[in-house]
């Protein structure tokens, strides 16, 4: 069997797709959009049925080789597992993400080894009073669902929903390489979330600003992390954790356990095709020698993705055609991504496309994502309907 070949499915499978390509191999791809600059590198069909269940009936076509999921199938365990007996998976599967998903086990383990974590409760009611909880569905990605709890909420179903300890302070994402046993610290980002400029609602993850500074980075504390999730959770691969870095301590608030927002913002910002240590893992069962990397770290590199204001539909014209007809080497930061098809409704509160930019500091990456949403917001949003919805400039 090749394994040259990878199958990727999920919600949305673009950065995944060109990472893989940055890597060597040859992605062919099942998602929710089949975005326009996707299509132009790769085999993709948009999902129709249901979600995640219809991507069962692709594992037995096109070409040979493995699988890999994308953010949204970590919440459906059992469904992975059964993928997984049917194609050989560069991921985890049923154990390891019942254990990582779990917020109660996965702060157990933590503070078992002397590391700081939120506190979790199913009553947040009984609990301190000078705390702040927030209502978080065990079943979310990218931020969905997430409020601060009120005494209104008290009918909520715990298998549904759980609270956690609000941490105040800067979120952040770090990007592990693990084995199963023990992990790599590979970097870290700045996240996006919630912010207005991008209008993404509260608590959603709308971008990733990075390489941290070695100095954050480099901290025992962190690479103790990671060993204690990849050894707990048994993680094998890339896995994200998204925390708050608050008095210079990162409390760990979500584990990611898959190919992560963030990893294509440090491939570029590092130089390094990270799926390939990722496929390393999983063809030779053991991690790599720890990663060089090559780029020059003076260099941050941002992505944001802006999301719909008013309900639209997508232009044919605008600043990311030179990126349609033109298309840069993969290796190469994109200017636009995650490209709908001319006249494709979108509606308010979507996302809409992504955009990147290259900086000297990660503040000054940060002000030029947030001048190109500026220019994005005036030419998608020009002129308004009768009826409220938007109509894209001519």
């Amino acid at each position: 069997m090749s394994f040259s070949n990878l199958l990727l499915v999920g919600a949305s499978v673009r950065a995944a797709a060109f990472s893989a390509l940055r890597a060597g191999l040859r992605p062919w791809c099942v998602d929710l959009f089949a975005d326009v600059d996707l299509r132009q590198r790769c085999t993709v069909t948009r999902l129709t049925g249901r979600y995640p269940e219809g991507f069962w009936r692709f594992l037995n076509s096109g070409p040979p080789g493995p699988w890999l999921y994308s953010g949204g199938l970590e919440n459906r365990p059992r469904l992975v597992q059964r993928m997984a007996q049917r194609r050989p998976l560069w991921g985890n599967a049923e154990t390891a993400l019942a254990r990582c998903r779990d917020p109660q086990y996965v702060a157990a383990a933590l503070r078992s080894a002397g590391l700081p974590a939120p506190a979790v409760t199913e009553a947040a009611e009984q609990s301190s009073p000078a705390r702040r909880w927030l209502l978080k569905p065990r079943r979310s990605a990218g931020g969905n669902g997430i409020r601060f709890w009120t005494p209104k909420d008290d009918s909520w179903n715990k298998n549904d929903v759980y609270c956690q300890e609000f941490i105040e302070g800067q979120p952040l994402s770090l990007l592990f390489l693990g084995d199963g046993r023990t992990a790599y610290l590979l970097g870290g980002t700045r996240q996006l979330v919630g912010e207005p400029w991008l209008h993404a609602a509260p608590f959603h993850y709308c971008g990733s600003i990075g390489p941290l500074a070695a100095g954050l980075v480099q901290r025992p504390s962190l690479a103790a992390l990671g060993h204690v999730l990849a050894s707990q959770c048994m993680l094998k691969g890339l896995f994200g954790v998204d925390g708050v870095l608050r008095d210079g301590t990162f409390w760990p608030v979500e584990i990611n356990p898959r190919y992560s927002a963030s990893v294509e913002v440090l491939e570029h910002a590092l130089g390094t095709p990270m799926l390939q240590w990722h496929a390393h893992v999983f063809t030779h069962h053991r991690l790599p020698d720890r990663p060089v990397h090559t780029a020059d770290h003076s260099r941050a590199i941002g992505k944001a993705i802006l999301f719909a204001r008013a309900d639209l539909h997508f232009p044919a014209d605008g600043p990311w055609l030179a990126e349609l007809r033109s298309p840069k080497p993969v290796q190469l930061l994109p200017g636009f991504a995650d490209i709908p098809a001319a006249g494709e409704r979108i509606d308010k509160g979507k996302p809409i496309l992504t955009f990147f930019a290259a900086a000297d500091s990660l503040s000054a990456c940060e002000e030029a994502l947030r001048q190109i949403a500026v220019d994005l917001d005036r030419w998608l949003f020009g002129r308004y309907t009768r009826t409220g919805s938007c109509e894209a400039r001519p």
